[in-house]
């Protein structure tokens, strides 16, 4: 992976997070933290989860630039 792609991967992955972090925040706008329905919660959590996962993926992609950078 060139340089150029691993850079345009993690921009690519930040408004990924940026596009789940916004789909967290409706569902909690639109049914709170209190007593909501279970698909609710799951949503929420299945949507945490994959935030997780593609802020991992940003740092082994930056870690991918730092050694690339040392070389």
């Amino acid at each position: 992976m060139t340089r150029e792609e691993i850079e345009r991967e993690i921009a690519d992955l930040e408004s990924y997070i940026k596009w789940k972090q916004d789909s967290i925040d409706s569902t909690l706008a639109r049914y709170g933290s209190g007593v909501r329905p279970s698909w609710v919660s799951a949503d929420i959590s299945i949507d945490g989860a994959h935030v997780a996962n593609a802020r991992r993926q940003i740092k082994e992609l930056q870690s991918k630039l730092e050694a690339e950078t040392q070389q």
